[in-house]
């Protein structure tokens, strides 16, 4: 489990604060890697997929170098922590609680702000009324792809579901899943997977 995963001591999770997008993303990274290096998986054959802080953690992926992924599939994803963090914060937040949130908003990798750097294709989802991830994360990520002229990203639009699988109704994951099987047969990395 990477760093700040729960059940593996606080040591483990402490090892998390301010690594967002660093070292909390080099063990998914070494993980996959571990995977090929024991013959299990193809190295040409590796994709990131996620849902929330998984769907955050796809966005990263997109932008690293040098990168061993073929494309990445990004769920309900936190596109800009920074403005979730401003977005949240409260005067009456307690202070060890605002600060914890602080570092997991402001310190550590922000996607939107290195779309730039996206270099492996993508499939961005989300549904219209998350209420835990915001769609603004959705459609602000996208803007800034477009404008950076990034042309390899895809979007799925999720009309009236939520964040949590429960809310995604059978339209929902017939749409989602299609989407995603054609993705990756035909549009992640070279031929596709």
């Amino acid at each position: 489990q990477y760093r700040m995963s729960v059940g593996w001591g606080k040591s483990h999770f402490d090892a998390g604060y301010g690594e967002h997008g660093g070292a909390m993303q080099d063990d998914k990274d070494d993980g996959a890697l571990a995977l090929v290096k024991d013959g299990l998986v193809d190295k040409d054959r590796i994709a990131m997929f996620g849902w929330s802080y998984g769907g955050y953690a796809a966005l990263v992926a997109t932008q690293r170098t040098p990168q061993i992924y073929q494309c990445a599939i990004a769920g309900a994803a936190v596109a800009d922590p920074e403005k979730s963090y401003y977005g949240r914060r409260g005067t009456d937040t307690p202070k060890a609680l605002d600060d914890w949130a602080k570092r997991r908003g402001m310190i550590g990798w922000n996607p939107i702000k290195n779309v730039e750097k996206a270099n492996i294709p993508l499939l961005m989802v989300h549904g219209d009324v998350d209420a835990r991830v915001e769609y603004y994360h959705y459609t602000d990520y996208k803007a800034a792809m477009e404008k950076a002229g990034k042309t390899n990203a895809q979007y799925l639009t999720l009309k009236g579901a939520d964040h949590f699988s429960r809310t995604l109704m059978f339209d929902h994951q017939q749409s989602l899943y299609s989407k995603m099987l054609d993705y990756l047969k035909n549009d992640c990395g070279p031929g596709g997977l």
